[in-house]
């Protein structure tokens, strides 16, 4: 039988563990949160104090259907092929949609109608998220140790701007990825929930999430359009949707950040 988790917990030793964790810590070794709310300070805890720069999220729904949120960091607007970002051996990468907001949604009873969220959107992308959790067993181990590492976030690029009607039209488009000019991924989009704007509405329609998410200039991502893709080696990532708007990074071999 797999050795009993730990039942201590303290959210600022399970927090200083995960921000400074140079190889993959086994979940056996690790303190677990027992509710949202404290694996939920555990990411603001150990990303605090977060470098200058925009303020970004994922979204996402817990196993029991439960809205989340993990941190991006690190968080690079994309201008040209010179953004790098973090590899390691087991990382992958997602390409998603993101949205960046142009005016607040704070919670409010009632919550807020899809047109609505959309009003407050000033501008929608096409994004590459990192995914490097700094625990071993990654999305396979306690969901909330897994929500506390930011859901496995290493850092994403935001690239080009979409028209608006992606948001409602993405859903099978052809979407390609090369890592170094070799195709790893040539399909049509798709999000797991079959709409980019359901985890976004989820967040936006919690009443109990903080008053100060999904502020004016907050970046959110909103999930992957081809699942997570193994990446097998550091070098030139791009990504290309539509046959129309490309965006490409480098994947630098350097320790997790």
């Amino acid at each position: 039988m797999p050795p009993e988790l730990p039942r201590t917990f303290e959210i600022h030793d399970l927090a200083k563990a995960l921000a400074t964790a140079g190889d993959r810590l086994a979940a056996a070794t690790l303190p677990v949160p027992t509710t949202l709310t404290e694996a939920m300070a555990v990411q603001k805890a150990s990303y605090e104090p977060a470098s200058a720069g925009p303020v970004g999220y994922k979204v996402a729904r817990s196993p029991d259907g439960v809205a989340v949120i993990g941190r991006l960091l690190p968080l690079a607007i994309v201008a040209d092929a010179g953004t790098t970002l973090p590899w390691r051996k087991g990382a992958r990468i997602e390409v998603e949609i993101a949205v960046r907001l142009a005016a607040a949604l704070p919670p409010r009873q009632g919550g807020y109608s899809r047109d609505e969220v959309k009003a407050a959107i000033g501008s929608v992308h096409l994004g590459i998220e990192i995914l490097d959790s700094r625990i071993a067993e990654g999305s396979k181990g306690p969901f909330l140790l897994f929500l506390a590492d930011r859901l496995g976030n290493a850092g994403y690029a935001l690239g080009p701007e979409l028209p608006k009607d992606m948001l409602e039209t993405v859903g099978g488009n052809p979407l390609e990825v090369w890592l170094d000019g070799t195709s790893i991924h040539a399909a049509d989009a798709r999000h797991p929930a079959d709409d980019v704007m359901a985890w976004l509405m989820d967040w936006a329609n919690d009443t109990s999430r903080p008053q100060d998410t999904l502020a004016a200039g907050e970046i959110v991502t909103t999930g992957s359009l081809c699942g997570a893709l193994d990446i097998s080696g550091p070098g030139l990532l791009r990504a290309q949707l539509a046959k129309t708007w490309d965006m490409s990074i480098r994947l630098e071999d350097r320790p997790h950040a």
